[in-house]
């Protein structure tokens, strides 16, 4: 064999074993899903969060055959879930189902036991508006008025978030900013224990999900001043939002989707996309969700993906804008 022939053997057999490579990176196993599947959720059993993962979870199931488990893995701003899914073996059986707290700890935290890029979208599930609330002992009616009283009272008024860089977070110091008015930050685990400690008028006020909000508002318990949200939430049509109260910089949206690992095979990502668009669409599906105050989009990892990066340059400006930092 002459050295061209050699040579041009060589090359072919490297072409080869690249295509081969290739094509072992990209094919999702033959038989997937094989085994149970994990979504792993940032937040307390009972938030808004978690309950839509477990509506999915029976659908999920049902479609693909195999068990879906929720596990519960709060703590560090939803780092821990994250982290937690990011390291897992990128074979689809570990799954993140989270909310744009993801890119704000990815944002903050310098040293964080991930980055955005070892996750990859997998399909956006519902847009996230959050309510602002008062316990019902405090004498306000709506946001003006409760501007008014913390200009009268600076520094007495508090704030309960879900946590220390969270979306709730970002939001109160950007109304705060804007409103020249100066509260209490007081950051908790999830929306739930900061709800209670508001309802015990432990803290003055706190940012939590709708569907949990509108529950205790319809008691009178609470009052809800203002839903974080473009436009207005479909559970509360009567409720303003920040932009309409006139507060236009606070125009970010949040979200709920799922995530797996950066480097899953993407066909492993088309079939789990395929099976939650499938539920998410569904009208009696959409109508347990709208309950909790997440308004079921169901897209698919592409469009989710494209709103994830668009929405990380929102938060991003935004953090830098209100010199918010955690390490």
């Amino acid at each position: 064999m002459n050295n061209h022939v050699f040579l041009s053997v060589c090359r072919i057999l490297c072409i080869s074993a690249c295509v081969g490579v290739q094509a072992n990176v990209a094919a999702a196993p033959s038989g997937f899903p094989e085994k149970p599947i994990r979504i792993i959720v940032p937040t307390n059993a009972g938030g808004s969060i978690d309950t839509i993962a477990r509506i999915l979870s029976a659908e999920l199931s049902n479609q693909l055959k195999q068990p879906v488990i929720v596990e519960n893995r709060t703590g560090a701003s939803g780092m821990i879930a994250a982290s937690t899914v990011a390291q897992a073996p990128a074979d689809g059986y570990t799954l993140l189902m989270t909310h744009t707290g993801v890119l704000q700890a990815d944002l903050l935290h310098k040293n964080a036991s991930y980055r955005l890029s070892d996750l990859a979208p997998v399909a956006e599930v519902a847009n996230t508006p959050v309510a602002f609330g008062v316990g019902i002992q405090v004498p306000v009616t709506d946001l003006q008025s409760f501007v008014a009283l913390a200009k009268k009272e600076p520094e007495q008024l508090s704030y309960g978030s879900y946590g220390k860089g969270s979306s709730a977070h970002i939001w109160a110091a950007q109304f705060s900013q804007h409103a020249g008015i100066q509260l209490i930050h007081v950051p908790y685990g999830g929306e739930i224990p900061a709800l209670q400690d508001m309802l015990a008028g432990r803290t003055t006020s706190a940012w939590g999900a709708v569907g949990t909000y509108k529950q205790y508002a319809d008691a009178h318990k609470i009052r809800i001043l203002a839903v974080a949200n473009p436009v207005r939430a479909i559970l509360l049509p009567d409720v303003p939002t920040f932009i309409e109260a006139g507060y236009p910089e606070m125009n970010a949206s949040g979200w709920c989707g799922i995530f797996a690992p950066a480097a899953t095979p993407k066909a492993v990502i088309d079939t789990i996309s395929k099976a939650v668009l499938t539920a998410v669409h569904r009208k009696d599906v959409a109508d347990r969700m709208i309950v909790t105050g997440q308004e079921p989009t169901g897209t698919d990892q592409e469009t989710f993906g494209k709103r994830v990066a668009r929405d990380r340059e929102t938060w991003a400006k935004a953090i830098s804008d209100l010199h918010i930092t955690l390490d």
